[in-house]
């Protein structure tokens, strides 16, 4: 059998690098903001009078806050996902980066929500700060941001697919005529031994 032309083969590394890019058009900007409002929110008290870059380090004040081990893990999950993985992907528009930081930044979100109820039932009479707020709307944001857009396909995928369809049609067309008589059952020409057939059994 013979091998895909090569404009098939060129157009499959094509789709193959388009998907690897991401176009994330206006959604690129809410990023940007999300990302910015979970920096600020860094510098506002998370849990009592400790900011979230004292959480993120262990510090003293995030002690005595009594800061719960699911707020350490929102604190360094939304960290990765958000400030880190996902301002990457921001600025790259890679496809692997842009998953990374949606799956932590997801996790990330569900720590938060335990860590609000992890703090309701501890009964220590401490709260949160709007540090921890705003960094829980910047990250929910984020997740449901970047969920369609890694479902998503871009334009030129969709191009590259459809041309690439084309290509396959037309290595077929072309491949046909090329198979031998006698490896094709409906060019076989069985005439004579159906009439024999017919001939023995009259």
């Amino acid at each position: 059998m013979t091998q895909p032309s090569t404009d098939s083969q060129s157009l499959a590394r094509a789709e193959k690098d388009a998907a690897s890019q991401l176009d994330m058009g206006q959604r690129r900007w809410v990023l940007v903001g999300c990302a910015a409002a979970y920096l600020v929110a860094l510098c506002l008290p998370f849990a009592g009078d400790a900011s979230g870059w004292q959480v993120l380090g262990a510090s003293g004040a995030a002690k005595d806050a009594h800061t719960a081990i699911t707020e350490y893990l929102f604190a360094w999950f939304s960290l990765l996902g958000l400030g880190v993985l996902t301002s990457l992907a921001v600025a790259v528009r890679r496809f692997s980066l842009t998953v990374a930081g949606w799956a932590l930044t997801t996790v990330s979100l569900v720590f938060s929500v335990l860590g609000i109820w992890l703090r309701n039932s501890g009964g220590t009479g401490i709260g949160r700060g709007a540090g921890y707020y705003l960094a829980m709307l910047a990250v929910a944001v984020a997740v449901f941001t970047l969920f369609p857009l890694i479902w998503s396909r871009s334009d030129a995928q969709v191009d590259i697919a459809r041309e690439r369809a084309e290509a396959q049609q037309r290595d077929e067309a072309a491949y046909a005529p090329m198979v031998p008589q006698h490896e094709n059952p409906l060019l076989i020409d069985d005439r004579r031994a159906r009439a024999a057939e017919r001939h023995r059994r009259s």
